[in-house]
């Protein structure tokens, strides 16, 4: 998603951040140990077993205009969906996001933004299952205050959130389906999305780029779902090893990260391109993950600088 990454690596660089970090609680629906709950949690949360699961979390808004922030890590399930809801005191419901899936089969985490304009008061944050069990394995919630910066005259404002040093633009975490956004130039440099959707690619599923002239520098950006912690991913570009993508390590704070210290979500991977390995026409791009590891892809950005007339 070519302006949302640039939006990021702008923030990054400039050292802006558009919250501020309050108060958090993190929850495994597993664990059988001692849980300590914060204020603004005044009872328990509540799993309830039925046609459609439930995991109910109690909230009670802090005294300030903060947000409410909610990452969850789950297991996805083909042709099943996780929804989730706000509930105000009354009972009354309102649907927050249809589904947290990404349709990848695969252990995932998303985030999601619930403004203080939609809670109103106290109330109950739901997630919801299609079945009767709720494959939820950790949910963390906590505060944050949103703001909008100007990164550059020619970008408009964003809103971002951050939860565990993690950047968002605003259409990311209103619970809308993800999509791809529309190529951006820069000068004589192109960022264009290869993908539109997050795609298994463990079976060498090829994606063709078309380039209608000469090319001096390449990068791509993609993210990766699946990928061991000390597992690698190749990219093959023209059915030549283009190279090993450098892929990040999450923050240790990261609600992926399980108690065996293996992490489930997505992280962002790049590479350089060599130089003379695209060529005006349609060029193809493999992914090539540890062998017999399931992995999803997301978000393949394509970055393109090129020559001059």
């Amino acid at each position: 998603m070519a302006v949302r990454t640039v939006l990021f690596a702008l923030a990054t660089f400039c050292g802006l951040l558009a919250v501020a970090r309050a108060d958090f609680f993190n929850f495994d629906p597993t664990s059988t140990g001692h849980v300590t709950y914060p204020s603004w949690v005044p009872r328990r949360p509540v799993a309830t077993a039925r046609e459609h699961a439930e995991l109910s979390f109690p909230i009670q808004p802090v005294p300030n205009d903060y947000d409410l922030v909610l990452t969850a890590v789950f297991q996805e399930e083909l042709g099943a969906f996780l929804s989730v809801y706000w509930q105000d005191r009354d009972g009354n419901r309102q649907l927050l996001c249809s589904n947290l899936f990404e349709n990848i089969n695969l252990l995932n985490q998303r985030t999601l933004l619930i403004s203080r304009a939609i809670m109103g008061g106290p109330g109950k944050v739901i997630l919801q299952s299609s079945h009767r069990v709720l494959n939820v394995l950790r949910v963390r919630l906590e505060w944050a205050r949103p703001g909008v910066v100007r990164l550059v005259d020619s970008v408009p404002n964003g809103a971002l959130i951050a939860t565990g040093e993690k950047f968002y633009a605003a259409e990311e975490v209103d619970g809308s389906p993800l999509t791809a956004v529309a190529d951006n130039w820069e000068g004589a440099t192109l960022t264009t999305s290869v993908t539109d959707q997050a795609e298994r690619v463990e079976q060498g599923v090829v994606f063709p780029v078309g380039i209608d002239a000469k090319v001096r520098r390449a990068r791509v950006e993609v993210l990766v779902n699946g990928l061991p912690l000390d597992g690698s991913i190749r990219l093959w570009v023209n059915r030549q090893l283009a190279g090993i993508l450098s892929v990040e390590v999450p923050n240790l704070n990261d609600p992926g990260y399980s108690p065996d210290g293996t992490f489930v979500g997505w992280r962002k991977a790049v590479l350089l391109l060599p130089p003379g390995l695209l060529i005006v026409g349609e060029n193809t791009f493999q992914f090539e993950g540890p062998t017999d590891q399931p992995l999803a892809i997301r978000d393949f950005l394509l970055q393109l600088a090129y020559a001059p007339n």
